[in-house]
């Protein structure tokens, strides 16, 4: 069982559209997935088709706080098969190190112990660099960092990978980095954009995938509660996160 987790310490970076796509991805190869939302915004569990009306026994923050355990909390994703979610909801505003002194270990030690209900796990990490981040991160087997075609964000990806490095990379997880870059929002036709894309290169050699162009189709998709893949698999974004996420799978699952 692989875990990916998609992040980056800003907000509107797009982590959960590449969350939602690589669950979406993996799905389609037949692998058994959970995707597991630990955003109190909940966008990754509305992107998988769950709405407030769907009945659920238990949400992520009761897997992070051992009150339930994954089998107990994943409801099936209406918009992806194959697809079960740990729904992220405001309870997660309360999971602090403080309250769960074992928080930031608590998906690592958890997620073993599902090998054989589900083939992969992809875990979105909420907007900025905190103690539900480095849940998420510390159960990672591949980092991806999803990095929307702006200065800001491309400032972040250095920061991420410090951050991990400083708080997980010496005991709680040795060795932990970031293993790819997707970068999206992209306009080849921008000059800014081009040049955040080979800076990125030339930093990161080997990480960066084929760029995901901008589209409508992003924000059309969410509203309709569905992976951009499974709305329009034709649109342009769709290809281009195809092309993306390619490499990042095939390496993980050995296809």
């Amino acid at each position: 069982m692989t875990t990916y987790t998609v992040a980056l310490g800003k907000g509107g970076s797009t982590k959960t559209v590449t969350a939602a796509e690589l669950v979406a991805t993996l799905t389609r190869q037949g692998r058994r997935v959970l995707a597991i939302d630990l955003d109190q915004q909940g966008n990754l569990s509305t992107r998988l088709g769950i709405t407030p009306d769907i009945e659920v026994t238990a949400v992520s923050a009761d897997v992070l706080t051992g009150e339930a355990d994954a089998l107990e909390a994943a409801v099936e994703a209406p918009s992806v098969a194959g697809a079960h979610v740990l729904i992220g909801s405001h309870d997660l505003a309360n999971v602090k190190v403080t309250e769960v002194p074992d928080l930031v270990t608590s998906l690592r030690d958890h997620l073993p112990s599902l090998n054989g209900q589900w083939d992969d796990v992809v875990i979105d990490t909420p907007p900025g660099l905190d103690d539900l981040s480095l849940a998420g991160l510390a159960a990672a087997d591949t980092v991806v960092a999803s990095v929307a075609s702006v200065v800001e964000c491309f400032d972040q990806v250095a920061r991420l990978g410090e951050w991990i490095d400083a708080r997980l990379g010496r005991r709680v997880r040795p060795g932990i980095g970031i293993d790819w870059i997707v970068l999206t929002r992209y306009d080849r036709r921008r000059r800014h954009d081009r040049e955040i894309r080979q800076a990125l290169e030339e930093t990161y050699p080997g990480k960066v995938t084929g760029p995901v162009r901008e589209g409508i189709v992003v924000p059309d998709s969410f509203i309709a509660g569905l992976p951009v893949s499974v709305y329009d698999s034709k649109s342009k974004v769709a290809r281009d996160y195809a092309a993306a996420l390619t490499p990042i799978v095939s390496t993980s699952t050995g296809e």
